[in-house]
Formats: structure tokens, sequence, C-alpha cells
């Protein structure tokens, strides 16, 4: 460090000044979030083909939703029963409305995916925005996110 000697009024002695020389460092500055990249747009006849099978998965899901809230309608409580029997139509019951949540999330997945498909919006990952492989979109037509990305969700 370099010391910068002043001399003070009238005593004729040199003291060192308050002055320091600053350093100063290169800072390499990155963007914060990279802008998602563009979704390759799916073809007319695409589109098509997977609008067909969400719409047919949709009416399987509500043929079996339909099914089990008939089940459910089925379990009596009015007979005698001892705590077993009693213990295992809750259970019953209760796996019967699990079922009905799971399969009216579904619904809502495929409704989702519609309304993207018919926005034409479809095929891309609502996390990272790069677009779904088709392999994915052919097991899960109503998937919201590529594999990598649900695949951290799941982690």
């Amino acid at each position: 460090m370099n010391k910068k000697m002043n001399k003070k009024a009238g005593r004729g002695k040199k003291v060192p000044s308050k002055t320091k020389k600053i350093k100063i460092k290169k800072v390499k500055i990155t963007p914060r979030a990279k802008p998602a990249p563009k979704v390759r747009k799916l073809l007319k006849s695409e589109i098509k083909h997977y609008l067909s099978m969400l719409y047919e998965k949709k009416k399987n899901v509500l043929e079996e939703l339909n099914k089990h809230l008939d089940d459910g309608k089925k379990i009596e409580f009015n007979e005698v029963k001892d705590s077993v029997d009693l213990a295992t139509d809750t259970y019953d019951t209760e796996f019967l409305h699990n079922l009905s949540d799971t399969e009216k999330k579904l619904l809502e997945d495929i409704d989702f995916a519609i309304e993207k498909a018919e926005k034409g919006d479809y095929g891309g990952c609502d996390t990272c925005g790069k677009p779904i492989s088709k392999e994915r979109l052919e097991a899960l037509p109503f998937s919201k996110n590529c594999i990598t990305c649900q695949t951290k969700k799941e982690i």
C-alpha cells in the first residue's frame, strides 16, 4: 500500500494520509432466469389425434367414476353387524371415496389438457417450457410436465 506523506503546518513532521488504494474486482454477471424455450407447435393432425385420446380417456374415467359411485351406494349400514363388519364397510366406503377423488383429479387434468389443445398450447411442459416427448404424450396425453421435470417433482 502506498502511503502519501503530508506535512502538518508548523511541526515539520510527515504523517501518512488516510487515502487507500481500492482494488476493483471484475464480476461476471449472469442472468437470473433463462427464458423458456419456445414449444414446437404440434401439427393439426397431431393435436386432433391427442384430442381424440383425451376425449376417450375422459369418457372411460366418467364411466369408471359412475360405477364406483353406484358401488358406494350399495353399502348398507342398516344391518346388525359386528365391529369387524362395520370396520370393513367403513374401509370400503373410504376406499371408494378416495378412488373417486383420484378420478376427479384425473378429470381435471384431462380437461386442462383439452383446453390447452384447443388454444394451441398443448405439448409443452408447464415447468420448464420444453416440449413433452411424443412417447410421453402417447402414454399420458394429459401430462403437464416433461419426464425430467416430473421426475424432479416426485423426488
